[in-house]
């Protein structure tokens, strides 16, 4: 057999090859991405009409949870990171944008405003509250269920100074409704506003009548 025929030969190997190779193992599956369900924001009040501004923030989280790809419990101990199934954002950004449309909407007052960044712009006299969150858990069982664990509070805001009205830990729990990630998404979106709303609860027995 000749050089031309060697090489031609060698060819067609390498390619038979890569298309046996590309059968066994297939395409990678195209990543999906999630947000967190949560009500609609409703439109801010004039600041002709505004007494009280709520700041949601700042939200901390674990470093396990610092990350695009959905966290899931595996085990007793164990977690899954699910490479092809991934938040759409930042989870901080998820979590927070529910809990000020959760408050904003249970709430519901033109007289307050629920916010996800820093106090400007306001005049002095309306009254300044912060809740941070420090979140300790927010993951689950598909399948199974959710568990969000946090540590938060209230700041009122006096003049330049804070004061720190009372700090709280609330565990929430939700059923999750099947075994996929979409499943265990909406049992997240499902406790962070049940967190909202609690969260609302005690901000009106202090914000002023």
């Amino acid at each position: 057999m000749n050089l031309n025929a060697c090489r031609f030969t060698f060819l067609l190997l390498v390619i038979s090859l890569g298309s046996q190779l590309s059968g066994c193992f297939g395409t990678s599956p195209p990543t999906r991405f999630y947000t967190l369900s949560s009500p609609e924001i409703p439109t801010g009040p004039t600041q002709a009409g505004l007494d009280v501004v709520l700041r949601v923030g700042p939200l901390t989280f674990p470093e396990y949870l610092d990350r695009r790809q959905i966290v899931s419990r595996s085990g007793q101990n164990g977690i899954a990171l699910a490479e092809f199934d991934q938040w759409s954002g930042p989870l901080e950004d998820e979590v927070t944008r529910v809990l000020v449309a959760g408050i904003a909407e249970k709430l519901a007052s033109p007289r307050i405003a629920v916010l996800s960044g820093k106090f400007s712009g306001y005049p002095d006299t309306v009254k300044w509250y912060r809740i941070p969150v420090k979140v300790i858990r927010f993951d689950g069982f598909r399948g199974g269920t959710v568990a969000l664990s946090v540590v938060w509070g209230i700041i009122e805001k006096r003049d330049m100074h804070e004061k720190h009205l009372f700090t709280r830990e609330s565990t929430i729990t939700e059923a999750v409704a099947g075994n996929s990630y979409e499943a265990l998404v909406a049992a997240m979106g499902r406790a962070a506003g049940k967190l909202a709303r609690e969260m609302a609860d005690h901000l009106a027995a202090l914000i002023p009548k």
